[in-house]
């Protein structure tokens, strides 16, 4: 992969000063390493002649080959380095104050996103939809344009029923990044999916990212950067659970465990790593961003695992429940919002629905002990 990893782009994060330095350097990390081995280059090339059931299996022996550790969902090493931050920042400035992650006096952001990755799949998304609707919840779908017939009236009826439309690679065979001259061939067609849609945001096939070559899409937002996923191709992550400005794009990471990782191949039976991860979440003020697929979402036992978890969200009182449109809009207010230095008032976009908080009070439960 030519240069892939070496982006030209200006980043700003969710928090200045020291906190935005373990930001910035966890990110740069990420995008360092966000690379395919040899091994998955290969596999990317033979996969079109391996039978899905032959693919799913070996899916599932590298991921319990792997020596993750029980809260593998969890970044721990960012939250160390956060904690040190945190710890730094409130006994170097005290009563440092910054706009809160989130409007309308929320505290945590909560996203519901798919990826509908087969023809099969496509013939389960109404009924899903409507599963959400029952309790209370919009969301998005990103479709792979140049794989399956893609029924416009499908897009229309999701779109009319509140739910947001987006744009899931080429044509879904791990190999969008392969090279800069397969990716801008992509780029051209994808960006005409992009305009037929009506969409303002992609997610890459299999979270492959490359964010200095996503630049060329015409969207809002990218969604293919995570907080921690040791499990994908490209593994690893960024760490942090908010949304960041990378070049022209928001980039909104996901940050609960995909279904297909938890339900299929770790054969999870309950949603409590979900709910333990929301709790993680809470105390950060992070973005609950979830991938599922009606693709795995196939089985009555996985569907009710997932309507468990949509229970426990309609239960918690301290959520935004956005759709990733709406996320990307707010982010890019608040990133050109300021607080005065006369009264602590919120001058710009943001002042509306925005509030100011206390770094100290922010992160009290993320700080090292004394």
């Amino acid at each position: 992969m030519d240069d892939v990893n070496q982006p030209d782009l200006s980043f700003r994060f969710a928090f200045d000063g020291p906190l935005g330095r373990v930001l910035q350097q966890h990110a740069l990390d990420d995008i360092a390493a966000a690379r395919l081995t040899w091994k998955f280059k290969a596999y990317y090339r033979l996969r079109p002649w391996i039978p899905i059931a032959m693919r799913q299996l070996l899916q599932r022996g590298r991921n319990r080959s792997l020596d993750a550790p029980d809260d593998w969902y969890l970044p721990t090493e960012f939250i160390s380095d956060w904690q040190r931050a945190v710890s730094h920042d409130v006994a170097t400035t005290p009563n440092h104050r910054t706009l809160h992650p989130w409007p309308d006096g929320f505290e945590v952001a909560t996203v519901l996103t798919h990826d509908v990755e087969t023809r099969a799949g496509v013939k389960l998304v109404s009924a899903l939809a409507s599963l959400e609707e029952e309790y209370g919840f919009r969301s998005a779908w990103n479709f792979v344009p140049y794989k399956y017939k893609i029924d416009a009236g499908l897009l229309d009826d999701l779109s009319s029923r509140g739910h947001e439309i987006g744009v899931h690679g080429y044509n879904h065979d791990g190999r969008l990044f392969e090279s800069r001259r397969t990716f801008d061939w992509r780029k051209d067609r994808i960006n005409e999916a992009i305009g037929n849609f009506k969409s303002t945001g992609f997610r890459a096939p299999m979270v492959h990212r490359n964010l200095d070559w996503l630049q060329g899409l015409d969207v809002d937002y990218d969604a293919s950067c995570f907080d921690v996923d040791p499990f994908q191709a490209m593994p690893g992550g960024i760490g942090s659970p908010w949304p960041f400005i990378a070049g022209k794009f928001v980039e909104l990471p996901y940050t609960l465990p995909q279904d297909h990782t938890l339900l299929v191949a770790l054969g999870e039976t309950t949603p409590q790593v979900w709910i333990d991860k929301l709790q993680y979440l809470r105390q950060i003020a992070g973005m609950a961003m979830l991938i599922t697929h009606p693709d795995y979402l196939d089985t009555s036992r996985r569907l009710n695992i997932y309507r468990q978890f949509l229970e426990h969200l309609r239960e918690q009182t301290d959520l935004w429940h956005a759709l990733p449109r709406d996320v990307a809009t707010w982010w890019r207010q608040r990133d050109q919002s300021t607080i005065s230095a006369v009264d602590d008032s919120i001058e710009g976009p943001a002042a509306a629905r925005g509030r100011v908080v206390a770094i100290d009070e922010l992160f009290a439960a993320t700080r090292c002990p004394a």
